[in-house]
């Protein structure tokens, strides 16, 4: 009962939360809706119903426009009235200068914030009555994309944690991923990850890995991808110092599902296969939109190793609550 109540109160408070800040109602995607509509119309030859759902969507999302109407050109192009093929055009051209005139400022173009989209995550939590309890989790991510081919994700994540007055918790993850499309949905990729976690019986942890992903799933409300490839992973455990070093396999897999315009839920799972320990971390999160800055997020995280060093668990599970912050 203990166990599902430390569940519940996590939830309960995210569902308050996004109730109170007056999250809208889940629905279809806009752009995913104009789109069938569109399509529909091309199914049934009707020149006429393509050209009133266009102008109504255009006028209904001002704010999607541009979106709206490259969608619209890449379904059909030929029914396209000429002034917004001008308009395309246009803001094509705006976007090359704007991205010529961006790199033109050197150094600054490679570490401005603004470009990096940068977010920050907080989360604390106290509870009181059989067990005291205190939380707190901080988090940096980092998103960037040069072009078409090159994108770069670094996540930073600390969690703490005490419980009547001892220390539970206390871990720091980096994860860097690297990311080089030379082909439109498949990519290679380098992705490192450092852990420091007091309570895993490891001083630390680091893992090299390279392989190649695919994109098996985009319609823009849901994405899925799979990764893997060969990699080593050091190690040194807490109690007498040794160190392990590890070749390895890995397998990684993301979901992606854009519920509504402001819910959406991401499950990442990552597999380790490795010469002295096979290593399954699980990390679902319910991101829900509060304003053009503010997300609430609710997350579970599970991770399971198969030969823990002794005095150590081989499950270490997580649920908390936090709020990120858009720059």
């Amino acid at each position: 009962m203990q166990r599902v109540s430390k569940f519940l109160r996590p939830l309960a408070f995210f569902l308050a939360v996004v109730f109170i800040a007056g999250s809208p109602p889940v629905r279809a995607d806009d752009v995913a809706t104009v789109k069938a509509m569109l399509e529909k119309a091309i199914e049934t030859k009707d020149k006429a119903a393509f050209d009133a759902v266009l102008n109504m969507a255009v006028v209904t999302w001002p704010g999607k426009r541009s979106l709206i109407l490259k969608t619209a050109q890449g379904i059909q192009t030929d029914w396209l009235d000429a002034t917004y093929v001008a308009e395309i055009n246009i803001s094509d051209e705006a976007a090359v200068e704007a991205a010529a005139a961006s790199k033109s400022r050197g150094i600054i173009y490679y570490i401005d914030p603004k470009l990096w989209n940068a977010q920050a995550e907080l989360g604390a939590g106290s509870s009181t009555g059989d067990t005291e309890e205190k939380a707190l989790s901080i988090g940096l991510k980092f998103n960037r994309k040069f072009g078409k081919k090159w994108e770069h994700d670094l996540d930073m994540g600390f969690d703490f944690a005490r419980s009547s007055g001892i220390t539970k918790r206390q871990r720091f993850v980096t994860k860097y991923e690297a990311i080089w499309r030379p082909w439109k949905s498949v990519f290679l990729l380098n992705f490192t990850e450092m852990e420091l976690d007091r309570f895993s019986g490891y001083d630390y942890r680091v893992v090299e890995n390279i392989g190649v992903g695919f994109d098996l799933l985009d319609t823009g409300r849901y994405k899925f991808r799979v990764e893997g490839g060969p990699g080593i992973r050091f190690s040194q455990l807490e109690d007498t110092g040794f160190r392990e070093t590890e070749f390895l396999g890995r397998l990684s897999t993301t979901f992606d599902w854009k519920i509504s315009e402001y819910l959406s839920l991401r499950d990442k799972t990552s597999v380790i296969f490795a010469t002295e320990s096979n290593t399954v971390e699980n990390d679902l999160r319910l991101s829900a939109k509060l304003n053009s800055h503010m997300t609430a997020r609710l997350s579970f995280d599970t991770k399971y190793d198969s030969d823990p060093p002794i005095n150590t668990s081989a499950w270490d599970t997580s649920t908390r609550v936090t709020f990120v912050f858009g720059f």
